[in-house]
């Protein structure tokens, strides 16, 4: 069986990654005796190094489609260089490997022209063709190719680098890594403040999680298949920044910020005021929120950025102008339950997406409110987004059909979105909701018992 390996440029690509398709064929110098079994191959196994021995793939696998007599396999992509070719073995649906090219030095090499490791260069040039031949395993062993068995083995080697920003400042960090597969756990990696590789074993095709975890910092997670992400990293480390809590205070001539959050009790955090100064800060119990308030030197725009405990917050909330915020990040707070900007100088974006423990979320009069992103899964029984805002109707819909979604397993709530205040209401809704919002809200009152202000007129 002949292989041909061909390479055409994809025009598409901003970093010119040149298309890579096999196709695959008989060749007649193949070894006769022959292949008793019916098996065909249905994908292939390519293992890739790049121009200084770095592995590009292991164990790639490739599906095959059979046109006639022929085989092809989807394009991969690779950027210009010089590669080597280590494996090269086509494999039935179970991995067991029914061709194979031998590697040089072993009984088989010089049944093909190109035995292992066999290089070549992919360049800017339309077409690129690099024939390879492959061998019948059927009545041989492996040795007789040069490989000590043909149970596929797979060692998966992912570089992961981690950086935090602090005061603007973005820096390399220790942290610690959690690869697993499922509800089992791969293996646990300390990272160093420099590029890591993390070796595990595994069937590269198969879905894994990585969380990396720092102390102070939010965690970050992961979820792929080992072949796509290496694919898409094209060699360059996975870049890991750790979020912390931070937001931009806006300061009038008053100099004074105020908000407030709650954590666990005994537990502390470290604020990082943005004029210079820092300030450790001690939650007294874990249900009374913690006034976060500070002074500053002349009026302006201050980034905050707030680390320690925060996996304990559950609480955050700033209004009535005394707290004003321009943007504000949640993704380091997974277990935040209650946040609440009201009557207030706001961000134009609330990002929760990452806040799936959310409960009670107020957002009444912010004036320059755009867009609010509710996590996939949450708890929310209680949503305010009443007042003076410029939420459209497709916003204030997607709110709706969110809280619709989840309200058989988190019950009764309520929804205020009165464009109006709770003191001065007008009974005209907030967005307004289209005609499929307006049956969401029916879904809500009807179905779940929720009250929604103002009332459906129905």
């Amino acid at each position: 069986m002949s292989t041909a390996l061909q390479f055409c440029k994809n025009e598409s690509s901003p970093v010119a990654l040149q298309k890579v398709q096999f196709t695959f064929g008989v060749h007649p110098s193949a070894p006769s005796g022959g292949r008793t079994e019916t098996a065909e191959p249905v994908a292939l196994l390519l293992s890739l190094e790049n121009s200084i021995g770095d592995p590009v793939f292991t164990s790639k696998r490739i599906p095959l489609l059979h046109i006639g007599s022929n085989l092809m396999t989807d394009p991969i992509e690779l950027p210009p260089g010089t590669y080597a070719i280590t494996d090269f073995l086509l494999v039935d649906d179970d991995n067991n490997v029914l061709y194979a090219t031998p590697k040089a030095g072993s009984p088989l090499a010089t049944a093909v022209t190109h035995p292992l490791p066999y290089s070549f260069v992919v360049s800017n040039s339309a077409v690129t063709t690099v024939d390879m031949e492959v061998v019948d395993v059927s009545q041989r062993i492996p040795e007789d190719f040069g490989y000590a068995t043909f149970q596929i083995n797979y060692v998966n080697t992912l570089k992961v680098v981690v950086f935090v920003s602090i005061d603007g400042e973005v820096s390399m960090t220790t942290a610690e890594a959690t690869l697993s597969r499922g509800s089992t756990t791969v293996g646990t990696y300390p990272l160093e403040a420099r590029t890591n590789v993390i070796a595990f074993s595994g069937d590269p095709h198969m879905p894994y999680r990585l969380v990396v975890t720092k102390e102070g910092y939010g965690t970050f997670t992961k979820d792929f298949m080992f072949n796509e992400l290496f694919a898409a990293l094209h060699g360059e480390p996975l870049k890991v920044l750790l979020n912390l809590f931070t937001l931009t205070a806006v300061v009038d001539d008053d100099l004074f910020f105020s908000c407030s959050i709650g954590g666990g009790a005994s537990k502390t955090i470290d604020v990082s005021w943005g004029d210079g100064t820092h300030e450790e800060i001690a939650f007294p119990s874990d249900v009374e929120p913690t006034g976060l308030n500070h002074t500053y030197p002349a009026p302006g725009q201050y980034d905050i950025s707030i680390t320690g405990a925060l996996e304990t917050i559950r609480w955050f909330s700033a209004g009535f102008n005394l707290g004003k915020i321009d943007a504000i990040d949640f993704q380091g707070l997974p277990n935040l339950g209650v946040m609440l900007i009201n009557r207030n100088h706001g961000p134009e974006t609330i990002d929760l997406s990452l806040n799936p423990k959310l409960w009670s979320v107020g957002l009444e009069g912010i004036p320059q409110l755009k867009h609010v992103i509710l996590p996939g899964t949450h708890h929310i029984i209680d949503m305010n987004i009443s007042g003076s805002n410029q939420l459209s109707t497709d916003e204030v819909d997607a709110i709706i059909h969110s809280l619709l979604m989840l309200a058989h397993d988190n019950g009764r709530g309520t929804l205020q979105l009165d464009r109006g205040s709770f003191d001065e209401p007008t009974n005209m809704f907030v967005g307004p909701p289209s005609s499929a919002g307006f049956r969401d809200l029916a879904g809500l009152k009807f179905g779940y018992q929720w009250t929604i202000i103002p009332d459906l007129d129905i």
